[in-house]
């Protein structure tokens, strides 16, 4: 009786771990900071993430529009163009009041 049921649980583990799907999870952060990064080493020291800008810590500060299309604009005071990247952003259009960034296939808007 001993065997049976301790073979019948050996074929339950088996049969579960071979059915088990492994799913993966990808957090979508909607532009904020992801909550399980580390804001602090060891040491007690803020770490910085270089791609740890939320879209709300981006200032448009100015666009200068260019005769042949060259648009730039100031944010954070950084000046980029069109496919420059500040953190994870890629600024996708540079427009004479608003500036487009995307991020994986979202889209965000800074307006002076």
């Amino acid at each position: 009786m001993i065997k049976k049921n301790i073979l019948f649980i050996a074929f339950m583990f088996i049969a579960t771990a071979v059915s088990a799907e492994e799913s993966v999870f990808t957090y979508n952060d909607h532009g904020k900071r992801d909550p399980f990064w580390i804001l602090v080493n060891s040491g007690g020291a803020v770490l910085n993430y270089d791609t740890d800008y939320l879209i709300a810590d981006l200032t448009l500060e100015g666009i200068t529009m260019g005769a042949n299309g060259d648009n730039v604009a100031i944010i954070n005071g950084r000046v980029v163009k069109i496919n420059d990247t500040i953190g994870q952003y890629i600024v996708s259009k540079v427009n004479k009041d608003s500036v487009t960034l995307t991020k994986g296939q979202e889209t965000f808007e800074l307006k002076l």
